[in-house]
């Protein structure tokens, strides 16, 4: 029996059973011709993975990536730091915070440009190829912040209260001395 990659064709299919749903049913369910679920399903037609997301999620399951061991990864948060055009830093790079200047930029800020979000440097703990294993995501806005605001307040005894505060506010993660 020869493997295949990713088969939408007899994912559709049993997604459908699953769900005790006629191709004429999804069809309707999704807003496509009963001739598109036919298609996908006979393997005529590759859907889209929009359009297969569309059709998992009338079939009550939802799409979704997973590595070797199964643990589902997340999309990329939609606050993530971004530089200051607005774009996303390299996703293959670790971004550091605006206060942390790699020692190969100039650390005074040009005149003409708006202070920096956020520098990127490439991970040196791990290699480019082959590289498997949770990696920490680039930092929320928040994030950036609560670390700034660390490096200025966070000597004072009242530090941990408004660490624990700026979390709950922000919507973080407790830190590892909350409880």
């Amino acid at each position: 029996m020869e493997k295949r990659g990713f088969r939408a064709d007899a994912l559709l299919a049993r997604a459908r059973r699953h769900a005790r749903m006629s191709q004429r049913e999804l069809a309707v369910a999704v807003g496509v011709a009963p001739s598109t679920v036919a298609a996908i399903e006979s393997g005529a037609r590759h859907p889209s993975v929009e359009l297969l997301d569309r059709l998992l999620r009338a079939s009550g399951l939802r799409l979704a990536v997973v590595d070797a061991d199964g643990v589902e990864l997340a999309p990329f948060p939609d606050e993530a730091v971004r530089d200051n055009a607005g774009r996303r830093f390299p996703a293959h790079l670790d971004v550091l915070p605006p206060d942390r200047v790699p020692p190969t930029r100039v650390a005074s800020p040009r005149y003409d440009r708006p202070p920096a979000k956020g520098w990127y440097r490439l991970r040196a703990d791990a290699p480019r190829e082959g590289a498997v294993g949770p990696r920490a995501d680039h930092p929320t806005v928040a994030e950036v912040e609560l670390a700034r605001q660390k490096t200025l307040y966070g000597r004072s005894p009242t530090w941990p209260r408004r660490e624990a505060t700026l979390r709950e506010a922000w919507g973080l993660a407790p830190g590892p001395d909350d409880d």
